[in-house]
Order: structure tokens, then sequence, then C-alpha cells
């Protein structure tokens, strides 16, 4: 028998987690991402059709990840952090996962509702480094949850995504995730950990 009061719960998270990318993307739309970038040109490296448009990829994160920098830079030396991130990311219209988040989380808090950042690392099983890392929040999670387990994350957790544009149940959330940055069970482990919330 399913439980009707935790279909509502769900549900209510699934909603606010809607009005808050909505609000977002109405505040910051248009956002360029290095990482975005990168992600179209490994998917698309090997298709013909696209081999016109790789090199406009390229140059695009490049200039994308030298504003990130930038950004990053700007956000670290601020008092005022979160203003300061708001200001420049609405001047440049650059954000990767990580400022999109801080965004996201600043929004949930705002909101009332609690909200905890995610970072999610694709190691390599050999034990070489990977750049591959996302970050995103989550609502809805247990109290006793242990982040570095998304099992124990809840039935009612629900993942809030600016990059990807997603609001998803947990699993749901992950796949695709998971799906978008290539990633293979045969050589990679997922390690989930607890990003910084501002």
């Amino acid at each position: 028998m399913v439980n009707i009061s935790n279909r509502k719960v769900l549900t209510q998270n699934l909603y606010n987690g809607e009005r808050i990318l909505r609000e977002f993307k109405s505040e910051y739309p248009y956002i360029k991402s290095n990482t975005r970038y990168n992600v179209l040109i490994d998917k698309h490296r090997d298709n013909e059709k696209f081999a016109g448009i790789l090199p406009m990829l390229r140059a695009q994160s490049q200039i994308s990840g030298l504003t990130v920098m930038q950004i990053r830079n700007i956000y670290n030396s601020s008092r005022e952090k979160i203003n300061t991130l708001k200001n420049v990311v609405k001047y440049t219209k650059v954000a990767n996962c990580q400022e999109q988040t801080f965004l996201i989380h600043d929004k949930c808090k705002n909101a009332g509702i609690p909200a905890i950042n995610v970072r999610l690392n694709f190691e390599q099983k050999n034990g070489f480094d990977t750049t591959k890392n996302h970050a995103f929040t989550v609502i809805g999670m247990k109290k006793n949850a242990d982040v570095s387990d998304p099992k124990t994350w809840g039935k009612n957790a629900v993942i809030i995504d600016a990059w990807s544009n997603m609001v998803k149940r947990v699993h749901e959330g992950i796949d695709i995730i998971k799906e978008t940055f290539r990633f293979d069970p045969n050589t990679e482990n997922c390690v989930f950990s607890k990003h910084r919330d501002l």
C-alpha cells in the first residue's frame, strides 16, 4: 500500500524544485558553461555532421572557462559572496555547475526550503585522476542520510540541477547525470560528497 502522506511530500518537493528552477532560469537566462560545451564536444567528436561546429564549440569553451576562473577569483575574494556571484553571473551570463548550484541553494534558502549541495566525482578505478565531476542541490533529503550514499537520501529527496535543467527524483536525476557525462561503470566509480553550500 502506498503511503499517501509520503507521496504528498514527494509531490511538494518536486513542485518546489520546479518553482526554484523556473525562478533561476527567469533570473539567469542563456547561461554559458565551458563544461557544457565540453560535454557537447565529447559527445559529438566522432560525428562528421558536427565537424564544422566543433572548432566553434572549443573556442566558446575556452572563453567561458577563462570567465569562470575570473568569476571564482572574484567570488573567493569577496566579503558578500552570494551577492557578488549573482551580479557577476548576471553580467557575464557564464556559470558552471558549481556556481549554478550555489545560486539554486541560495534560492532554496530564501524560500525556506532546506537544501544540501552535493558533489559527484567520477573517479577512475585504476587510480588515475579524472576531471569529470558535477555539483547539484538536493531538497527533501532525510536528516540522517549519508551524503556519500544516495540510497540513504530518502524517497522524498529531489535533485535540482540548473546546469542540466532538471528537477528529478534522485535515482532518475543521477541516471541522467551519468548519461550526460558518459559514465562507464567498468572503468569509473561514482563518489558522492557534501559540496560547500555558499
